[in-house]
């Protein structure tokens, strides 16, 4: 966890689950979840599994697996993500890609003509 009075300023990498209450300047990446807690403000670079944002995030944000906008959040920057959940009251500003692959499935065929 980063606590409501720190700042990080500069690359973190990580293999656990991360909770953020305080500051950080940089880049994130992160193999597991990321919590953005309300009056978390994170200017950053992420990429992690899921990412859960009740604070304010300036910077591109990739979530592997789902990307949750609570309603108190801020978000300024691009999203790419398969799922995304956008709550009444979330603010946001940039761009969504939404590109997955679904495991086992089989493409349709293509027409000819």
């Amino acid at each position: 966890m980063i606590g409501p009075g720190t700042t990080i300023r500069g690359n973190i990498t990580g293999d656990e689950d991360l909770v953020v209450e305080g500051r950080i300047e940089g880049s994130l990446r992160l193999s597991r979840d990321l919590t953005v807690a309300t009056g978390a403000v994170l200017q950053a670079e992420i990429e992690a599994a899921n990412v859960q944002v009740s604070g304010r995030i300036q910077g591109n944000v990739t979530a592997l697996e789902t990307l949750v906008l609570d309603g108190d959040s801020v978000m300024v920057g691009d999203i790419n993500t398969p799922r995304l959940h956008i709550a009444d009251g979330a603010r946001f500003k940039g761009r969504v890609h939404m590109d997955f692959e679904i495991a086992g499935a089989e493409k349709a065929p293509t027409r000819r003509r």
